[in-house]
């Protein structure tokens, strides 16, 4: 099976065979932090100019950063930074001072942190376009007069995407623009008059109450409203391929008005255009820039590799969605990588699966597998997340641990640490014999035997598993019955061990720890 870029990239091919070299796009709002949702935007546009190329075409990715967009409201992680932001709602994004004093604007701040990540993840555009920048260049200017020029044909156009009837009067007054007010810095205007032949607009600001008379050839605080704005750049950087979530990409959403705004304002055959899905975070919440409850790529690249991210990324279709997991699904999201690495390097993986490497990996001659993300959450924590002592005890354990694992020693540290404290446990003091009372005789006999083999033995992981499993299973019951009874028999040796009802991996913990640390408190 064909990997979605490469169908994607043939679409792109077919829908202008001749060109010379073909420019994928994505572009974000620095209204707020950019979330791993918004990743996405990119690196489907990334897969797909690799595909291109791949394909022997000549192709480059843009990026744009729409901070010449308005502040639409407070995030929740600026409200603590500093005292009565909201008075900057309805300015450019670029016009707002850095409340953080880091930058030169508010909007340069997330811009910076979300590029930092992308230089990490290996996924930086070809080229970056600030439209704060490109507007009042006055690159624009003929276009953005062309829309004055047929603003009631764009308000016929998007009025075709909604319920409710054209308004003669509101006909007459639509203009595709927004102005802010050069004292203001505010969107909070009315234009009452625009002369075509000597240019000069009339507005009125609501903020400094005056009427403000401006020629648009040299005026520079003037946008085109979004769905103007989207196909306007399209013409303007002849874009081939541009995603968009799915709120764009929905039945009457803002790729289907503006494609008709590109193809009969201005004469432009709108791009090849993919929905994307959304993704979750499991147990964290819902994502959203303008918010401030988001979870950014510098966050997710403090527990997955950046190997992985693309891999997710690469690996599921675009209109599929999926979680970043903080929680424990994180290891089968490791384990997944790992094993589909294996059957990469060895050249077993199909003509897809391959694919979703080839995008991902620099180099995969160089590329080696390491210890298992879920192995070292295990280990770490009892030696302190010690690099020596880890290595040893994983050795002790069965487990090769060579130089470049450590790298992963890091990010299963910062997942406790930071996201699962509660998985860092630490043993007992002292025998619990308030819960050992509670056992039957049989328990307490599965203690003592698993007692005396560690006692009286060394062993590996997969030994210790073995012995575990032969106390604890009954050849008389059926497979469902013991595997309720293992439940009970693993909750009551973490209660022996931690006094808890679960903990890490028992034989992989047993395994590796020391076992004069914990053999005290499996004997009365």
């Amino acid at each position: 099976m064909q990997h979605w870029a490469f169908e994607i990239a043939k679409q792109v091919i077919e829908h202008n065979p001749n060109k010379d070299e073909y420019v994928c796009a994505a572009g974000i709002s620095p209204s707020g932090s950019v979330h791993i949702g918004n990743f996405r935007d990119i690196i489907t546009s990334y897969f797909v100019v690799k595909a291109l190329q791949s394909l022997g075409k000549k192709a480059k990715l843009i990026f744009s950063w729409d901070d010449f967009d308005r502040l639409r409201k407070v995030p929740l992680n600026i409200q603590g930074v500093t005292q009565s932001f909201e008075e900057n709602i309805g300015r450019p994004l670029t016009f707002i001072s850095d409340p953080h004093k880091e930058n030169a604007s508010y909007g340069e701040y997330f811009e910076r942190e979300f590029e930092e990540s992308l230089k990490i993840l290996g996924a930086e555009p070809d080229k970056y376009l600030y439209q704060t920048k490109e507007y009042m260049s006055g690159r624009y200017l003929d276009l953005i007069k062309h829309s004055i020029e047929y603003r009631k044909q764009i308000y016929d156009i998007i009025m075709e995407f909604k319920t409710q009837d054209s308004n003669v009067e509101e006909r007459e007054n639509y203009y595709p623009i927004t102005i802010y007010c050069d004292k203001s810095l505010k969107d909070n205007t009315k234009i009452i008059k625009y002369d075509k032949a000597s240019g000069q607009l009339d507005f009125f600001c609501r903020d400094c109450n005056v009427l403000h008379s401006v020629n648009i050839n040299s005026y520079k605080f003037i946008k085109l409203v979004w769905k103007v704005d989207w196909p306007m750049r399209w013409l303007a950087e002849k874009v081939d391929f541009e995603p968009g979530g799915i709120d764009h990409a929905s039945t009457g959403g803002s790729f289907d008005v503006s494609k008709e705004i590109s193809r009969r304002i201005f004469k432009f055959e709108p791009p090849v255009f993919k929905g994307y899905g959304w993704l979750g975070i499991r147990g964290l919440g819902n994502m959203h820039s303008s918010t401030g409850k988001n979870i950014t790529p510098g966050q997710v690249l403090k527990i997955y590799e950046p190997e992985v991210i693309k891999w997710l990324f690469a690996k599921y279709k675009p209109e599929d969605g999926f979680d970043f997991a903080f929680d424990e699904t994180v290891f089968r999201h490791y384990s997944e990588f790992d094993k589909a690495l294996v059957s990469y390097i060895n050249d077993e993986t199909n003509e897809y699966d391959s694919a979703v490497f080839d995008f991902c990996l620099p180099d995969k001659k160089k590329t080696k597998t390491k210890t298992a993300f879920s192995h070292i959450a295990t280990i770490a924590p009892i030696v302190d997340f010690n690099e020596n002592l880890t290595k040893k005890s994983l050795n002790k354990a069965g487990f090769e641990f060579e130089p470049h694992s450590f790298s992963r020693l890091k990010l299963t540290k910062n997942w406790i640490e930071i996201y699962n404290p509660d998985k860092k446990y630490v043993l007992l003091e002292q025998f619990n014999n308030e819960f050992y009372d509670t056992l039957s005789e049989e328990e307490k006999n599965a203690i003592s035997a698993i007692y005396d083999f560690i006692e009286n033995n060394n062993f590996t992981e997969q030994e210790i598993q073995q012995k575990l499993y032969s106390i604890i299973n009954d050849s008389n019951l059926s497979k469902k019955e013991n595997i309720a009874r293992q439940k009970t028999y693993f909750k009551n040796f973490y209660n022996m061990l931690f006094g808890k009802d679960d903990g890490p991996r028992l034989y992989l913990y047993l395994a590796a720890a020391n076992k004069e640390n914990y053999l005290k408190l499996l004997k009365q």
